[in-house]
């Protein structure tokens, strides 16, 4: 703390040492950013009331057409995102389980999508095993360990370059007290069935095998390149059972299935490299949910929140001159 306190005062002086054109334009340009931190607080307002009347004059929305899958259960699809989706009972009663607010935020969904394939496929129950990726303080691992579920949760070695800025985001975690949430799952329980590790998922560790299910919520598209994701979910079978289900979720390109972008820190996915992923492991013998490719009709389907971004309600954003949201696909390992 005192270490701030001279690094505040340096700041300063420093400042103060500026011409006063140039301190008076500073102040200026910190009174625009706050100034537009508001302007984006009225925006994300304005689209939650407006999608609220919209459910009041119109009821709830059109559910798009059902995609059929006789190797699936009905509710298990791979999907995008969409407000007909948060407004499904299961996202509420899943976000109530893991002790978050339901809030119209596509991370919300991420975490309620994957509970609910889960629980559809007949896998929260005790006995059961699960692997998480890239986990950071994800509250799905209270929720499974609260289900009776025995969990290894990992994610970068903390020493390691790429988690910097995950851990100064406090985004990564790395010990059991550092993921439990006390509200979700009893603490004795959960250090009883949760068990942490450093794994880097473009090299997964041989000896994490034969488990009934794993999963990652939007870290794959952090991977590096733009095979390094996809590879990544076809190398998270190896870790599963034969007929162990895996739940992943990353970035997608809602209005363009030609530009992305293929390397650097975040990829994005489009819709046709979903679908030659689901053509390369079906190849393989594994079968991957029929994918639900609704955009959405609702207000917050159309509504893009745009840079700087804060915690605010948001299925759609702009990043790098695309509009992205989450796709989720489902992928059960082959039995051979």
């Amino acid at each position: 703390m005192a270490s701030r306190g001279v690094v505040r005062k340096m700041v300063r002086g420093a400042f103060e040492q500026l011409p006063e054109s140039v301190r008076q334009d500073i102040k200026n340009k910190r009174a625009e950013m706050t100034g537009l931190g508001q302007l984006k607080a009225n925006q994300s307002f304005l689209a939650l009331r407006l999608a609220e009347i919209e459910r009041r004059l119109n009821g709830t929305l059109p559910a798009p057409e059902a995609v059929p899958d006789p190797r699936f259960p009905e509710a298990v699809r791979s999907r995008l995102c969409t407000q007909e989706q948060i407004e499904e009972p299961w996202f509420e009663k899943w976000c109530d389980a893991m002790g978050e607010p339901p809030t119209a935020h596509r991370k919300s969904w991420e975490f309620a999508y994957i509970a609910q394939v889960m629980d559809a496929m007949g896998l929260m129950e005790p006995g059961r095993r699960a692997l998480g990726f890239g986990v950071g303080r994800e509250p799905l691992i209270s929720l499974f360990a609260n289900r009776g579920v025995e969990v290894t949760a990992t994610d970068l070695e903390p020493e390691s370059s790429e988690a910097k800025g995950w851990i100064r985001s406090d985004q990564h975690a790395h010990s059991v007290d550092d993921i439990l949430r006390p509200g979700v799952c009893d603490p004795d329980e959960f250090r009883r069935l949760v068990s942490w590790r450093p794994a880097d998922m473009n090299a997964i560790p041989a000896d994490l095998r034969d488990y009934d299910f794993c999963w990652s919520a939007c870290a794959l598209e952090h991977l590096g390149t733009f095979d390094a994701g996809l590879d990544f979910i076809e190398n998270s079978l190896a870790t599963l059972r034969p007929g162990g289900i895996a739940v992943h979720t990353t970035e997608f390109n809602v209005w363009s299935n030609d530009e992305t972008i293929d390397s650097g820190p975040t990829i994005v996915y489009r819709q046709r490299d979903m679908e030659a992923l689901k053509e390369r492991l079906e190849a393989k013998g594994h079968e991957v949910a029929a994918f639900d490719w609704s955009r959405g009709e609702g207000l917050l389907d159309k509504y893009v929140d745009v840079p700087p971004y804060a915690d605010e309600p948001v299925l759609r954003f702009w990043y790098a001159n695309h509009t992205l949201t989450s796709v989720g696909i489902v992928v059960r390992r082959g039995t051979s």
